[in-house]
């Protein structure tokens, strides 16, 4: 069925319009259907305002062309361009299911499954970048992930073909996604090359080996943390990081262009890691519960509800662990803990900056036991609200607490009372998670529990 029976101005006779897909500052796309051939294509549409002088139209015609040479598994085909006096249409390739972003938000990637899409955007990069073309917005949404673990890179398109003055917003302000932008994207002179791209997707690949992105915060805040903070290193984000990983990533978000690791030779590290040198994956950035996450290629676990135990005479009681969150204002002097630590600046957001944890054995006899954990989490001082939650030494996870931080409050106290008893031990690790506004993940504290 034909969505909009209306769309005379693309010039497309031959299809019939059946679905919006997307909408933006750059125009629309559309599904569409040929209407002899049955094949669905994806088709740009650029209204009149979002393009520039005919000389740039007409370099942005060469460029498209160059893009459309481009045959490679992992590209978004270009099928077809169709330029007026009034606006621009392009049909590409249409690529169902969802993009990287989409499955980064709501399932676990292993480090292996990661590794490969990333081989897979930056082939991409490398075919486009033999023809002359730069990206200028690699990003998860851009990332479209097809059955099997393969990738495909999209929209490499009308916007960011490699001359800044072909497409430009109506304020003449440079285009690309503020949080994976390389610093030398904000030189008012700057040409976009091959090594914009590298940089964008070191973030891309930091953000999905980690589970957080590098830099937080929005508009300068942001931009100025590309141009003048190092970002925190993978190893002190997240416990038992492999190393040469970490120095690899590290390596893609170098400043400098010159010395900046390459999108292909920084898979080519990341690949050399032994896969059992990999921690577990980081949880997904859109769910509040990790027990709704699923890894990506795998089906959701089944929900086992166990039988009901009878009664059996002189049988040691089972063990019952009751977890209770507590978070709190205040200070507290914390001695002995491990700390993480991530590079944030003085915003008008909250950011957290570092995060410890210490267990107090508040009742250790045997048959029952009580620790409390504390966590202490330093800011910068803004107001805002956290979101956490809780690793238990049982394994499981606790609910998302969400805690009200008023300006000055530094540092934020976290609590956790886990109750064990019964005789059957136990040997575990509590660990604090900081979901929002940023993602921290504090080193674990070990417990013992034995009744002899």
């Amino acid at each position: 069925m034909v969505l909009h029976p209306d769309h005379d101005y693309l010039g497309l006779p031959d299809y019939e319009i059946i679905a919006e897909l997307g909408r933006g500052g750059f125009g629309e796309v559309l599904l569409a259907r040929h209407r002899i051939l049955g094949r669905l294509v994806a088709v740009k549409h650029i209204p009149a305002q979002a393009l520039a002088d005919p000389e740039a139209v007409a370099r942005f015609r060469r460029e498209a062309q160059a893009l459309a040479r481009v045959q490679h598994p992992a590209v978004v085909s270009v099928y077809d361009l169709r330029l007026t006096d009034t606006s621009a249409v392009l049909l590409m390739e249409y690529v169902p299911g969802e993009s990287l972003r989409q499955t980064l938000d709501h399932r676990v990637v292993p480090a292996p499954a990661a590794i490969a899409i990333l081989a897979d955007v930056a082939d991409a990069l490398g075919a486009a970048a033999a023809v002359g073309i730069v990206h200028r917005d690699v990003k998860p949404a851009n990332v479209f992930l097809l059955a099997g673990g393969r990738a495909k890179l999209g929209d490499f398109g009308i916007a960011r073909i490699a001359d800044a003055e072909v497409f430009r917003t109506r304020d003449g302000l440079l285009t690309g996604t503020p949080a994976y932008l390389a610093p030398e994207s904000l030189l008012p002179e700057h040409e976009p090359d091959s090594r914009a791209d590298d940089y964008g997707f070191a973030v891309m690949a930091y953000e999905m080996l980690v589970g957080q992105l590098p830099f937080r915060g929005e508009g300068l805040s942001l931009l100025g943390q590309h141009g003048f903070v190092t970002a925190a290193s993978p190893a002190q984000v997240v416990q038992g990081f492999p190393p040469d990983a970490a120095e690899a990533l590290l390596a893609g978000l170098t400043k400098d262009p010159l010395q900046r690791l390459p999108a292909r030779e920084l898979v080519a590290r990341l690949r050399a890691v032994p896969i059992d040198a990999w921690p577990p994956p980081p949880p997904p950035a859109g769910t509040a519960q990790a027990a709704t996450s699923t890894l990506l290629g795998q089906a959701p676990p089944a929900r086992v509800i166990p039988p009901v135990p009878r009664p059996v005479a002189a049988r040691p009681a089972r063990r019952r662990r009751t977890p209770i969150v507590i978070a709190l204002a205040g200070s507290l002097v914390i001695a002995g803990a491990a700390t993480v630590t991530v590079v944030s600046t003085q915003a008008a957001e909250l950011a957290v900056v570092a995060a410890t944890v210490t267990v107090d054995p508040a009742e250790a006899s045997c048959p029952n036991a009580r620790y409390v954990f504390t966590a202490r989490i330093a800011t910068n001082g803004a107001a805002g609200r956290l979101r956490l939650r809780w690793l238990q030494p049982d394994g499981e996870r606790t609910g998302t607490t969400a805690v009200d931080v008023v300006k000055g409050q530094d540092p934020v106290t976290a609590r956790l009372q886990f109750d064990v008893t019964g005789g059957e031990p136990l040997r575990g690790s509590a660990r604090l998670e900081v979901l929002s506004p940023q993602r921290l993940t504090a080193a674990p504290v070990q417990v013992s529990y034995r009744c002899p």
